[in-house]
Order: C-alpha cells, then sequence, then structure tokens
C-alpha cells in the first residue's frame, strides 16, 4: 500500500484573481489530505473514506454531485488509464475554505497515475488538475491551488504568475518572528453551491466591456480600467476594482515580505478582506464577523477570508510569541457568540508540497 500527502494551502493575499490572470500568494501547510492506495488490475476504483462512506465505480464515470466526484473527473483527465485503485482517503477540515479540493483532487492524479506508470512533471500535474476541475466540474477556477500545493515549501512564501503558470519561492524573512492562525468558522462552503462561478462571469463581462476581445482582466491595461471604470454597471465596477487593486496588493505584500515588514504584510492582508467584501462582495456575515474578531486581537498582524469566501475560515498573520494566547482569545469569543457552530482555531505550521509519505508518516494530519 502505498501514501500520499497533498497538502492544503493559504493565500494572504491574491484572492479571487486567479481566474482573471492576476498575480497571487500562497503557501502551504501542514494539513491536508492524506491517500493510501493500491492498484486493481480493472478498470474499477474503490474508495473508502472516513467522513463519506465507501463508494465503487469504473474509470470514464462522472456524477458532479457525487463525493467521489474529484476522483471520477481525475480518471477522465488522466490518458490511456488501464488499472484502477483501491484507497483510502482522510483529510483536514474539508470545505473550510483551505482548498481541499484541489488538494484531493491532486492527490488522486498522483496515485492513478502511479499504479498505471505514467510519469508527470510537476507543470503537466498543474494542468491536469485545472483540467479536472474547470474542465471536468465545470469551476471557474485558476491556477493558485494547484501552483500552491506542487510548488509548496516549507520555508518560502510563493509569488505566482497564473498566465504561465510558474512559482517563485520568496523565502520567509530571517529575523521575523511569525506564526499563520487559521480561525475556522464551522461553517463549510462548497462553490458549486456559492456565488463563486457567478463572480467569475461577472469579471469577464466587466473585461470585454472595458477592452474589444478582452477575455479577462488582466488583458485590461490598468490605465485604461482608470480611464473607463465609471462606464462600468456597479457590480462590474466593483469587481474589476477589486481585479486592479488587489493585484497592486500582491506586489506590496512581495516587498513587504522580502523587508520582512510584517506590518505592513498584514495591512495588506487585512484590505484584501475589505476589498473582498466591499467589491467583490464574497464575505458572508459569519465570515466578517470572525474577521473582524480575529483581526481586533491583541498579537495580530492582520487577517483575511481563505476560500471563495462564502464560508470556511480567515488566515491571519501573527506574532510568533503571542499566537497561542491569540488562538485562545479568537476561539472564546467566537464560540460565546456562536455555541452552535464547530469552530476552531489553530496556529498552522507550514508545509512543504505534495509528497510521498513514508509508513507511519502522516498520522499526525488526520481529523
Amino acid at each position: 500500500m502505498q501514501s500520499i500527502f497533498s497538502p492544503y494551502r493559504i493565500c494572504p493575499i491574491g484572492a479571487h484573481i486567479d481566474h482573471q490572470g492576476g498575480v497571487v500568494l500562497g503557501r502551504t501547510i501542514n494539513l491536508g489530505t492524506t491517500l493510501e492506495y493500491e492498484p486493481l488490475e480493472s478498470s474499477t476504483i474503490h474508495i473508502t473514506s472516513n467522513q463519506f462512506g465507501e463508494t465503487k465505480f469504473f474509470i470514464g464515470d462522472l456524477d458532479k454531485t457525487h463525493w467521489a466526484r474529484y476522483a471520477q473527473a481525475a480518471a477522465r483527465v488522466l490518458p490511456n488509464l488501464k488499472r484502477g485503485m483501491q484507497a483510502h482517503v482522510y483529510g483536514s477540515l474539508i470545505g473550510s475554505g483551505l482548498s481541499s479540493s484541489a488538494s484531493v483532487g491532486l492527490a488522486y492524479l498522483k496515485a492513478l497515475s502511479d499504479v498505471n506508470d505514467l510519469e508527470l512533471t510537476d507543470e503537466k500535474l498543474v494542468q491536469l488538475d485545472y483540467e479536472l476541475e474547470h474542465g471536468q466540474l465545470r469551476l471557474q477556477i485558476g491556477f493558485l491551488d494547484p501552483l500552491t500545493i506542487v510548488y509548496g515549501q516549507k520555508n518560502a512564501l510563493l509569488f505566482m504568475d497564473t498566465i504561465t503558470a510558474t512559482a517563485t519561492p520568496i523565502l520567509d524573512p530571517p529575523s521575523s518572528h511569525f506564526a499563520w492562525i487559521v480561525a475556522y468558522s464551522g461553517v463549510s462552503r462548497e462553490l458549486t453551491k456559492s456565488g463563486f462561478n457567478t463572480r467569475v462571469e461577472e469579471c469577464y463581462e466587466a473585461a470585454a466591456m472595458l477592452k474589444a476581445e478582452a477575455r479577462i482582466l488582466s488583458d485590461v491595461p490598468g490605465e485604461l480600467f482608470e480611464e473607463k471604470k465609471k462606464t462600468l454597471p456597479e457590480n462590474l465596477r466593483r469587481r474589476a476594482e477589486h481585479f486592479f487593486t488587489e493585484v497592486e496588493r500582491v506586489q506590496r505584500g512581495v516587498n513587504a515580505w522580502k523587508d520582512g515588514n510584517l506590518e505592513s504584510f498584514g495591512q495588506l492582508m487585512n484590505q484584501s478582506c475589505q476589498s473582498s467584501i466591499q467589491n467583490y462582495e464574497s464575505g458572508s456575515p459569519i465570515l466578517v464577523e470572525l474577521h473582524e474578531l480575529v483581526s481586533s486581537t491583541s498579537g495580530i498582524y492582520g487577517s483575511r477570508f481563505s476560500g471563495g469566501g462564502y464560508g470556511g475560515c480567515v488566515v491571519a498573520l501573527a506574532q510568533r510569541d503571542s499566537a497561542e494566547d491569540a488562538c485562545k482569545e479568537i476561539v472564546e469569543r467566537f464560540s460565546a457568540l456562536h455555541t452552535e457552530l464547530p469552530s476552531k482555531v489553530f496556529i498552522a505550521e507550514t508545509g512543504g508540497g505534495i509528497s510521498p509519505l513514508l509508513s507511519g508518516e502522516g498520522l499526525g494530519v488526520r481529523s
């Protein structure tokens, strides 16, 4: 039996712009999906899950409403599969906004390619995950999630160009003592059941109205947006405003990270979240409340929504020495307001990219 660990990711700055060709920042954490698998000499794929139970299907099947749809879609995008597999999958915080979907999709791609003796480059793996989610499952995603998970490095933030699908590591400041905190609201979200695809379509509409033959907002020069933005309908202007200001925040965030200016980086995270609320209109009331609570906590530099922003969690950059106290304060305050929600707050240690596991590894990421 072989095992793969596929991490979750956080995106401190660069929200909702990868599908428009924007540059983004991201990194992996040491929570994610663990997949144990072995080959079957047939076209059957048999999967068990702690959370969802058991299922069997054939290579080529696809039911977009089924919990195993990411495995089904993975089998459809990989070429010339001869063997199926028997697998057991488990993950932490599914639907929490940490890209559990790309995490599990990449794990299935790696496992199925392994049992079929297919060699996949990192570049090909990223492209296949995009095809899996965008082409098969009809999610209007970009390259943020697969790029981060495939190229993640423990001691670096990734600067990613979603046009060229490339990732450049920016090493963590050597003298900075920081921690990443994840505050999970207890409300999971499903991209296909949220306003995610609608917002993406609005971005396409804005691009087309700003410039003839423009497909995405990165096809539009920033100067042209400033010149013509008042001609856009209000909702489209806001979506475009978020894109152009978020790209600028990413560039400023790169400089702040290189300089070790965590205060400035945290302020950019807060500004990013405010733009998500006001311009992209993606924040649910519970996440807005959680973000405001987190960012007002002592020792927090800044925070923003993670994932689609319609449920899920808030990710914060914190002072390392006060991170544990901040977690306790956040969970106590939020739980007192929402006793009905299974919320949790914790320090998320950084991690690497998708990788095979040796026997006995990966137990610490189960939940």
